[in-house]
């Protein structure tokens, strides 16, 4: 297992799709301190530095789909899973290998995001305005979600050989994902009643409006459902952590780390059935 990850690490410095990663998620995090400073500069509006730290949230799934699935598809086109299990490697420790090297990898291109906020965006922008509790709580769901992006495409990478298909597949379901946990939580957002208020006309004419209840607030079981899904998947989890919401940080923890034990144990077992070609 030692050697397998040894092997994996060495191949991750030389990896040209973790550089291209790497990059592409400073050049993410240059563009936002750009915005949040010309908005200072142009309007004088100050952000937060937590205004743009959290940014990457909704990059990450995407920036996984693709890493893992090009990193892992070259080990399969280049035969090298196959001579690891030539050599003696059981199928489990190939498995694992491959997925903390992949959570390894997304989170330090997660770190790249924070450090190009950190080192250009505390000059400019200014300093943390939240509690660090929020704050650590912040990073420590970060670091769930991603092992769980991680887990997820790891599992779809190792059971399709196919480079291409794999990182098509991952890419159109991270989309999907977002898609969906967009349109849950503006569901969830909905206010159970609109408030009562006056409306003046141009003519001058005063036309009030009662409260009445809003027909599109979810209440109940599919309210319930909702809830449940906005913190199961990752890309829910994504939102939450990119508005800072914290409320329900100890939902969205399990459920990342059930994410992460079902999508393992399953490839595992997936995985050692699965014909090496």
């Amino acid at each position: 297992m030692t050697r397998l990850l040894a092997a994996d690490f060495m191949r991750l410095g030389k990896s040209r799709h973790f550089r291209e990663c790497c990059v592409f998620m400073a050049v993410c995090g240059g563009f936002m301190v750009y915005a949040a400073y010309y908005s200072l500069c142009r309007y004088g509006y100050r952000s937060g530095l937590e205004d743009i730290c959290f940014g990457y949230a909704n990059l990450m799934g995407f920036v996984t789909a693709f890493f893992v699935s090009m990193f892992q598809g070259t080990e399969y086109s280049g035969g090298t899973i196959r001579n690891k299990l030539v050599v003696g490697h059981e199928r489990y420790q190939v498995y694992l290998a491959a997925l903390i090297v992949n959570g390894a990898a997304v989170l330090l291109i997660n770190a790249v995001y924070v450090a190009v906020i950190f080192l250009f965006g505390i000059p400019t922008v200014g300093f943390f305005r939240m509690a660090p509790a929020a704050l650590l709580m912040l990073a420590f769901l970060t670091v769930l979600m991603d092992m769980a992006y991680a887990a997820v495409f790891t599992l779809l990478a190792m059971l399709n050989h196919n480079k291409a298909s794999v990182t098509a597949v991952s890419i159109l379901g991270t989309l999907i994902l977002i898609l969906v946990s967009g349109y849950i939580q503006s569901r969830l957002n909905e206010p159970k009643v609109y408030e009562a208020y006056e409306e003046v006309t141009d003519k001058g004419y005063v036309i009030t409006r009662e409260a009445e209840e809003n027909p599109y607030y979810l209440a109940g079981w599919k309210r319930e459902i909702c809830v449940v899904l906005n913190d199961l998947l990752p890309s829910g989890q994504g939102l939450q952590i990119e508005n800072r919401d914290t409320d329900r940080a100890g939902f969205m923890s399990l459920y990342a780390c059930l994410t992460v034990v079902v999508c393992t144990g399953g490839g595992i077992a997936a995985f050692a059935r699965k014909d090496i070609r």
